[in-house]
C-alpha cells in the first residue's frame, strides 16, 4: 500500500435535536463567554433563539454575531475577532452554513493573536498558536467544514483565498438534522451538490489514499440515494439524516485528499461572479470530468467513483453518472444569470491564480495551463440562464 497520513477528526455528536448538547459541549471546553458566528438569516428567523436560551440556561454568556452573508470577507473576520478578543471569549461556535462554518474556525485560530487574517492567507505562515476553541453546527449539509482543516474567505472584492492548519481543525461537531428540514429544495440540491463533488474529487485526485476511497465511496454512494429523494421532500428526517451523514463523510474525502478541477474551475468562478459555491462545484466538475476520464491517469478510481454513483464500475461511465445525479437534483447544465459577463479569458485567468492553480495540480493527470485554458472554454460553453 501508498503511504498516506490520516487527518485528525473532531468528536462528533451526531442525531436528530443534538443542539441541545451544545451547553454541556461548551462547558467541557472551559465554558463562557461564547462568541457565536451565524448567518445573518438565523437570526432573522429566529433560528438562533434555542441555542441562545439553552446557553442562558445553563449560565453561559454568550455574543450572537449573525453577520455571515454570503462569502465570510477578510474585514468580517477581523471585525469579529476583535469583538472576540474584547469580549473575552473562550469558546466560538460556528451556527450556518459552509461560511459561518469557515468564518468561525478562522475567527477562532486567530482572535487571539489581535494579526489580520490576510497574514495566513495561502498558509504564507502558520498559524498563531493560542486558538480559541471552537464548535461546529451546520444548518446546511454540503461543505463538511466541520471535518476539514481548511478555510475560505474573500477579499472585499470578491477574490477567494484558503487557508489551511490542524489548527483549524473544530474541537467538537454537533449534527443535528433537524437544522436542515428548513432548507428549500434549491438550496439543498447546490450544498448537496458540493458534497458529491468533495467526495469524487477526493477519491479520484492526484493524493487519493485508502481513507480517501473509503469515506468517498460511502459517501458517494449515500448521496446518490439520499440527495435527489431530500431536494424532493425536505421534510423527511431520515433522509436529511443520511444527506447529513454523506456530506460529513464526504468532508473526511476532502480532509485527506484534497480537491482538484471542479474546485479549481468553481472557486475561479465564484471569484468572477455571485455563484452559489455549491451549484459552480457542481458544473465545474460535470465540465471537466469527460476531460478527465479520456486520460489513463485515475482511471481506476474514476470506476470506483462510477460504480459508488449506482453506474458501470468503468471510468467512461463516471461523467454521465454524475451529470445524472446533478439533473435528479433539479439543477440544470447552464450557467447562472450571474455569470452573464464572464469571459472564457477572465475564467482561465482565475483559474491560474495563485489562489486557485495549486488545486488543479491535484488531479490523477499533468494538467498544464493550455489544459485549463481548454477547460474554461469548455465552462463557458455551457448556456447561461436567463435572469
Amino acid at each position: 500500500m501508498k503511504m498516506f497520513n490520516m487527518g485528525r477528526v473532531p468528536p462528533v455528536t451526531f442525531g436528530a435535536g443534538r443542539i441541545a448538547k451544545t451547553p454541556d459541549l461548551v462547558t467541557a471546553l472551559g465554558g463562557g463567554p461564547v462568541l457565536i458566528v451565524a448567518d445573518a438569516i438565523l437570526a432573522e428567523l429566529g433560528a438562533a433563539q434555542r441555542l441562545l436560551d439553552d446557553l442562558a440556561a445553563h449560565g453561559i454568556a454568550s455574543d450572537l454575531a449573525a453577520e455571515v452573508s454570503g462569502e465570510p470577507k477578510e474585514t468580517l473576520v477581523d471585525t469579529l475577532s476583535a469583538r472576540a478578543r474584547d469580549g473575552g471569549a473562550k469558546v466560538v461556535i460556528g451556527f450556518g452554513g459552509g461560511a459561518a462554518m469557515d468564518a468561525s474556525k478562522l475567527i477562532a485560530a486567530v482572535a487571539q493573536s489581535g494579526l489580520p487574517v490576510r497574514d495566513f492567507a495561502l498558509a504564507a505562515r502558520p498559524l498563531p498558536p493560542g486558538g480559541l476553541p471552537a464548535i461546529a453546527i451546520p444548518t446546511t449539509a454540503g461543505t463538511g467544514s466541520e471535518v476539514t482543516r481548511t478555510s475560505i474567505v474573500s477579499t472585499d472584492d470578491g477574490h477567494k483565498y484558503w487557508y489551511y492548519g490542524e489548527d483549524l481543525m473544530f474541537a467538537q461537531a454537533v449534527l443535528d438534522p433537524e437544522l436542515t428540514l428548513s432548507l428549500p429544495p434549491h438550496l439543498t440540491a447546490w450544498t448537496g451538490i458540493d458534497a458529491a463533488a468533495h467526495a469524487l474529487e477526493g477519491m479520484t485526485s492526484r493524493h487519493a489514499s485508502p481513507a480517501g476511497l473509503l469515506f468517498g465511496c460511502e459517501a458517494l454512494r449515500t448521496l446518490a440515494d439520499a440527495l435527489p429523494r431530500a431536494v424532493a421532500d425536505g421534510g423527511d428526517i431520515e433522509t436529511r439524516s443520511r444527506v447529513m451523514w454523506g456530506s460529513m463523510i464526504a468532508g473526511l474525502a476532502l480532509h485527506n485528499c484534497n480537491t482538484h478541477l471542479g474546485h479549481n474551475i468553481s472557486h475561479a468562478l465564484g471569484s468572477l461572479a455571485r455563484v452559489h459555491h455549491g451549484r459552480a462545484s457542481g458544473l465545474g466538475l460535470e465540465a471537466s470530468l469527460p476531460w478527465l476520464v479520456a486520460r489513463p491517469d485515475g482511471s481506476e478510481n474514476y470506476a470506483r467513483a462510477a460504480g459508488a454513483l449506482g453506474s458501470q464500475a468503468v471510468a467512461g461511465a463516471l461523467p454521465g453518472a454524475f451529470s445524472d445525479l446533478m439533473r435528479a437534483c433539479d439543477i440544470p447544465a447552464e450557467l447562472p444569470p450571474e455569470c452573464d459577463g464572464v469571459s472564457e479569458a477572465g475564467l482561465a485567468s482565475e483559474m491560474k491564480s495563485a489562489a486557485n492553480y495549486g488545486m488543479s495540480q491535484n488531479a490523477a493527470c499533468p494538467v498544464a495551463e493550455a489544459d485549463l485554458d481548454e477547460l474554461a472554454g469548455r465552462v463557458m460553453q455551457l448556456p447561461v440562464a436567463a435572469a
